[in-house]
């Protein structure tokens, strides 16, 4: 999404803040609603809901290619979109831990890797759209690939038992009989509203330790996976490099994501780190790439290497705010993945406007970078204080 911020600029006659808050919302003001995710897979299921929530993100990206004659049009498409991807996210993350317990760390890492991937390939492939089609038609053929959610998201089969049934002690009801009379209406709504309130779980921010601090860590991480990525191409055209140039800084940016969200779940699984020290790690490294990006301006080479190892480091970061997150009671991990997901959202569409509004005060993307190298400071010495909490990894136990 980073490619369009320059074309929406420039078609829009708008800011950058106004135009990279726009690009994101495509995958963060829905993420509020992940909280309910925990509601909706038990009465539509696992399968039916990514199937509906994939098809809703392909529609609303080719909604705002079509329709779209302002900013605001854009906006709204990309909100609806937005509650698609929210429910896709939560919901392959928790299908993972149902499938994988065990060994949960490595396999999220691995899974993400197809995120890299596209990192990788798509910024230099919707580069060469925008100037063949135009952004609308680029924009319109993202949304066609988008719809590929539905396909996959129907290959996702419930876990089955080896036990096709439960024995039934003696004393207990058989399903022979007579069943408990119908409830009414309004009881049958306050049950609902009953396991919501359960799902949603406020109480977690009270009841357990380190809850309040996770989640201020996957805010900053939010803010600053889109800051970066948003930004990484329109500070390679600012520093004078071609767009083609600018585009691949983005694939030398997914090449150090793949090497990181493959190494960070096999480290913590194998008891090599603790998931807090390598959050940390990552955290002060990313913070020194940050810092050193004005230094880098003047050569490509440079800055690409900044850039992989920029990707490196977020490769390993974003995995390992899922696993934090799931460190709690089996009946409480969707509830903290939905949690998650809204203040990581929250966290991605304030980076995209903090970063463009100082690039928008002071014309130099520099600036911006160095902002998310003390962000990034911040975070590291937050993720330390996890370690005192109630996220111990396997080499502790």
């Amino acid at each position: 999404m980073g490619v369009f911020i320059d074309e929406f600029v420039e078609y829009f006659e708008c800011s950058t803040r106004a135009a990279g808050l726009v690009a994101t919302l495509s995958f963060t003001v829905g993420t509020v609603t992940g909280i309910f995710v925990g509601v909706l897979v038990n009465i539509f299921g696992a399968r039916r809901l990514m199937i509906v929530s994939g098809a809703l993100i392909a529609v609303s990206f080719i909604m705002a290619a079509v329709v779209s004659t302002s900013l605001v049009h854009i906006n709204l498409c990309f909100l609806v979109g937005s509650f698609g991807y929210s429910v896709m996210q939560t919901m392959s993350s928790a299908e993972l831990l149902q499938y994988f317990p065990d060994n949960f760390a490595s396999v999220s890492g691995i899974s993400s890797v197809g995120g890299a991937v596209g990192i990788m390939i798509l910024p230099p492939v919707v580069q060469q759209l925008i100037k063949l089609y135009d952004w609308r038609g680029a924009l319109a053929l993202l949304g066609a690939m988008s719809a590929n959610y539905c396909v996959f998201a129907a290959l996702v089969r419930p876990l089955r038992t080896r036990n096709s049934y439960t024995p039934i002690a003696d004393g207990e009801p058989s399903s022979s009989t007579n069943p408990p009379p119908s409830e009414s209406l309004c009881d049958n709504w306050r049950q609902r509203l009953g396991a919501m309130g359960e799902k949603i779980d406020i109480k977690m921010f009270v009841d357990k330790p380190g809850f309040v601090t996770t989640q201020a860590v996957n805010f900053l991480c939010g803010v600053l996976y889109c800051g970066w990525h948003i930004y990484l191409i329109p500070n390679g055209i600012a520093l004078g490099f071609n767009e083609t140039k600018s585009s691949f800084l983005a694939t030398f940016g997914g090449f150090g994501a793949v090497f990181g969200r493959l190494s960070s779940g096999i480290l913590i699984d194998c008891g090599l780190l603790q998931t807090h020290n390598l959050l940390a790690g990552s955290s002060f490294l990313l913070a020194l790439v940050c810092l050193l990006d004005p230094i880098a301006a003047p050569s490509y080479e440079a800055v690409a290497a900044l850039a992989t190892l920029g990707g490196l480091c977020l490769g390993v970061i974003f995995p390992l705010t899922i696993v934090l997150s799931v460190r709690f009671p089996e009946e409480k991990r969707v509830s903290a993945l939905s949690w998650m997901l809204v203040f990581f959202g929250t966290g991605m569409s304030a980076g995209s406007f903090l970063f463009g509004w100082i690039y928008d005060v002071t014309g130099d993307y520099g600036v911006a970078f160095c902002m998310m190298g003390v962000i990034s400071a911040v975070m590291g010495v937050l993720s330390l204080t996890l370690g005192s909490t109630c996220f111990p990894c396997k080499a502790r136990e």
